[in-house]
């Protein structure tokens, strides 16, 4: 057992408050592409507001008006309008000026007829959903045109004021299309300060493994890190996935640079998540205390020195640790998981190498930079229920209606806001449009119930926490301080926009106290404000979730069978990727291979990182939609799906080990093999469909056929081969797959056959 001295000296450097801060943004935020968004809002809207000022004072309209008109277009579109070109962004910006000045126009006209203007909000509302699904610049379009007319809604305007508002909404434009193209994206450096912060993530996994280490001999510390290992493992998880698909998002042709910065990710991700795992199975199995300090010196070679002295971290495993130990070796498992430490060590070293040799050759500017600064994700992450309830939607009952995400989802705008509004004319006449406010929120970038329900939830805190503050602030800064005012709404809206894509209650926080300074300046501000503006929020919220319950239902059970089957198709694929078999060769009806291309190899052999990395993706969105709301201690769905989750996971893992350790399909592998992967793949196939189609018949609806003999045959044939390893880890990696998802077959009532081989090298645990 160390000392005290010893472990204060293999305790890794500790990085610099500065550097740990700079990392930890990077983190949080890949490529620094929300802390952009603040930046282009912080600096667009005080431009916006001057132009409308100085327009507001030629033409002797109060200056707060042309403050508050000239500030919307400017935000709307830096929060909204996010492109990789910087040509698409400005032309996309200045589009906008036609349908804000029409819809305000409109707005204005109106005003003597309450009837048309309510119902025309529905339109508006519905139009603003459903124009998702129609491009960016018919999106774009929609949205700031809903925004024009509440900004004539709410303020009483002559219409004599239409040409000078227009010509504050165009200044306000021109001056947000400059500072958008002075700050234009760069995507070299910001593919190095995704780089940096994928890093980063990487460093807080090692530094909790290096924790797990040294809290081996105290049970609650041990308890203790090795939870937060497990959390900072699904961190980085989550972070390489976020940085694959911004690499994937950049338009860009998939190139020789592309392809490898693809595989460094999934490399890297690989080799520290391996390392994480490694310290918490040798603390979990109890192995001895020279053994885990020895593991602890390698760790924290890396951690002081960086990944390039992974050879040197992997030498002082392997002077310890480098011949192969037998299976009847009670040390055997320590061993083996210390040697492959080591091999990690060593592969993060040439994944270094890799990098620094691809930087050299990657282009500075232009399109032709692998990557994308704009996140094409949900919301800046991975896709979570997005593409599952796409899929619900154009394959349920509803397809005969030719509904789509979009179009179902304006269709629950446009009926919520026709309950709303009535309710919120008599709750509080002369503010109604918060209730339509909150239909609009709740309903935008969610889609299930659970998403709903939260992002609500969020909007109330939020809320709260800025009214009170908002409250505060109006009391001690009053209207006798307008540059101070205005100064606080600009750092607030940037605040704001950061937080809108990650914790939509900062953004709420931070716009209810923006609201709060606008209603003191127009003098309708009272303390009942905040309250009435959180009823009818809620009001909106609840009435947008009832709907959306009741119009055009999606089972909750539909959604997860969904998103069961969608990751079995992705681990189906995998499968026959293992054996140079292309998934898109197979018959697309029935999922089984087509037996006159499935038994040779695919002319493009498909790359195993990136079947993995899509297995993957199934995961998170599986995780994303069995969210329960509420957690039963006592089980029942919410058990089962634990379970389902659990098996699924599992088979991701497995995925992602074969994938990391082979990185391509074994050549010409042996028939057995070949036989047994296309076998497990028509299991998994009728899996998934017997899952989607759901409880239909109380008699089993699919077969699963175990591969073990088969497996023990293809590593049998293999003896003597000089890619043995390589056919003896595909065959141990089908066997672990067959291994979890035939428990989840059984668990579905499937009819399982034949059994697994425990003694054989396929199915046993290495």
């Amino acid at each position: 057992m160390p000392t005290t001295d010893t472990t204060n000296r293999t305790a890794p450097r500790r990085r610099s408050r500065t550097r740990r801060f700079a990392d930890r943004v990077l983190a949080l935020d890949p490529g620094l592409v929300k802390t952009d968004g603040a930046l282009r809002t912080l600096v667009a809207v005080p431009a916006g507001m001057a132009v409308g000022y100085a327009v507001a004072a030629v033409f002797g309209l109060p200056g707060i008006l042309g403050v508050m008109i000239g500030a919307m277009p400017a935000f709307i579109t830096c929060l909204v309008i996010v492109d990789p070109s910087s040509g698409r962004t400005a032309a996309r910006t200045g589009a906008v000026l036609v349908p804000f000045v029409v819809a305000l126009a409109g707005s204005i006209a109106l005003q003597p007829f309450r009837l048309l203007e309510l119902v025309l909000i529905v339109v508006l509302l519905f139009l603003q959903f459903a124009a998702a699904s129609w491009g960016a610049w018919a999106s774009d379009a929609a949205i700031v045109g809903f925004a024009g007319y509440l900004c004539g809604l709410l303020l009483p305007l002559p219409e004599t004021s239409v040409v000078p508002l227009a010509l504050v909404v165009a200044g306000s434009l021109a001056v947000t299309v400059l500072v958008r193209l002075l700050l234009r994206p760069d995507p070299h450096r910001a593919l190095l300060r995704t780089r940096r912060g994928f890093v980063a993530r990487g460093s807080d996994v090692l530094e909790a493994a290096v924790a797990v280490l040294a809290a081996a001999e105290d049970p609650a510390a041990r308890r203790r890190t090795l939870a937060r290992l497990r959390r900072r493992r699904d961190r980085y998880h989550e972070i390489a996935l976020t940085v694959d698909g911004m690499l994937a998002a950049s338009g860009v042709d998939a190139d020789t640079a592309a392809e490898e910065l693809h595989r460094l990710v999934f490399d890297t991700h690989f080799a520290i998540d391996e390392l994480g795992r490694s310290a918490g199975a040798l603390v979990e199995h109890g192995a001895p205390a020279d053994v885990r300090h020895a593991v602890l010196r390698a760790f924290t070679i890396v951690l002081r020195h960086g990944g390039s002295h992974g050879d040197e971290a992997a030498h002082t495993l392997l002077a310890r640790y480098g011949t192969t130990p037998s299976a009847a070796d009670p040390a055997s498992r320590t061993s083996a998981v210390v040697r492959r430490a080591a091999a990690e060590f060593a592969d993060l070293r040439v994944a270094g190498d890799r990098w620094r040799a691809l930087r050299d050759d990657l282009p500075r500017h232009g399109a032709g930079v692998p990557f994308a600064t704009p996140v094409v994700l949900a919301g800046g992450r991975p896709a979570g229920a997005v593409p599952i309830l796409a899929d619900a939607v154009a394959e349920g009952p509803w397809r005969r209606w030719h509904l789509t995400a979009s179009l179902r989802t304006a269709v629950h705008a446009a009926i919520a806001v026709a309950v709303v509004e009535p309710l919120a004319l008599l709750l509080d006449g002369s503010r109604f449009y918060w209730g339509v406010i909150g239909v609009m929120i709740v309903l935008a970038g969610t889609n299930t119930t659970h998403e709903r329900v939260r992002k609500g939830l969020h909007r109330a805190v939020g809320t709260v926490v800025g009214g009170a503050v908002g409250i505060v602030l109006v009391h001690l800064v009053g209207t006798t301080h307008p540059w101070v005012t205005l100064v606080l709404v600009c750092v607030l809206l940037a605040v704001g926009t950061y937080g809108f894509g990650g914790v939509y209650a900062v953004w709420a926080a931070c716009l209810v106290v923006v609201l709060c300074q606008v209603y003191a300046f127009s003098g309708t501000f009272t303390d009942t404000l905040i309250p009435m503006r959180l009823a009818e929020n809620l009001l909106g919220a609840a009435v947008a979730v009832l709907v959306s319950a009741v119009v055009f239902p999606i089972a909750t059970r539909a959604v997860v069978r969904r998103a069961v089957g969608r990751q079995l198709e992705a681990v189906r694929a995998f499968v026959l990727a293992l054996v140079g078999v292309d998934a898109d060769q197979t018959d697309e009806v029935t999922g089984e291979p087509d037996a006159s291309r499935a038994s040779r190899p695919s002319p493009a052999v498909p790359d195993l990182r990136a079947r993995s990395r899509a297995v993957d993706a199934a995961t998170y969105q599986l995780d994303a939609v069995l969210r329960p709301m509420v957690r039963f201690p006592t089980g029942g769905p919410a058990r089962a799906d634990a379970r389902t989750r659990t098996s699924l996971q599992a088979a991701a893992a497995f995925a992602r080990e074969a994938a990391g350790r082979l990185g391509a399909a074994p050549q010409d592998p042996p028939a057995a093999l070949r036989g047994a992967a296309e076998r497990l793949a028509e299991s998994v196939g009728e899996l998934a469909s017997a899952i989607a189609d759901g409880p239909r018949s109380a008699a089993p609806t699919a077969v699963w056929v175990r591969v073990g003999d088969r497996l023990d045959a293809a590593v049998a044939s293999a003896a003597g081969r000089p890619d043995q390893p390589a056919i003896e880890a595909a065959a141990h990696a089908l066997g672990r797959v067959d291994e979890a998802l035939a428990l989840l077959a059984d668990r579905h009532r499937a009819t399982v056959l034949g059994e697994s081989a425990p003694s054989s090298v396929a199915t046993r645990t290495a």
